[in-house]
């Protein structure tokens, strides 16, 4: 509805929860929630977007825990299985529930490709630029997911 009357508030969603003014975008990245207004807008109705959500969170979903396993040198028969594995236990919680989560999870195995490439090429600094950008589009998602995909970085920076 902001998209819509042009009333923009990035931290209050005005017009849902009984317009109770809520803070909703500040934890759950307003960004996509206007790509998701903006997409719903084009596609008319709420059961076209959810359809078209999920396809686009399996896709990015598979084609990441794909490359990531690929990345890890796995064999690729184990690569697919393994991105078919993710798909079927990481995000479809995330999807059943139809909340953000499960764009955190969809993005998790590009952040931890960037953890492999550092690890692997520590000469170049670059990786970390490629990290922190794949980290800024998580937060902008989802605030919890940027927590959990961050703990495990913090360990291993500390050693």
């Amino acid at each position: 509805m902001q998209i819509k009357t042009g009333n923009f508030s990035y931290f209050q969603t005005n017009f849902a929860f009984g317009h109770s003014g809520r803070i909703f975008n500040a934890v759950y990245g307003p960004f996509l929630a206007y790509a998701g207004g903006l997409l719903l807008l084009l596609v008319r109705n709420w059961f076209n977007f959810q359809i078209l959500v999920i396809f686009i969170v399996f896709l990015i979903t598979g084609i990441g825990m794909y490359r990531l396993a690929l990345k890890a040198k796995v064999n690729e028969v184990i690569a697919i299985l393994l991105a078919v594995l993710y798909l079927q236990f990481g995000i479809v919680a995330g999807i059943l529930r139809f909340n953000f989560m499960a764009w955190g999870a969809a993005l998790a195995p590009y952040a931890m490709m960037q953890v492999l490439y550092m690890i692997e090429d520590k000469k170049r600094p670059i990786h970390w630029l490629s990290l922190a950008l794949i980290m800024a589009l998580i937060a902008q998602v989802h605030l919890l997911s940027t927590i959990f995909i961050a703990c495990p970085f913090c360990h291993l920076c500390s050693s």
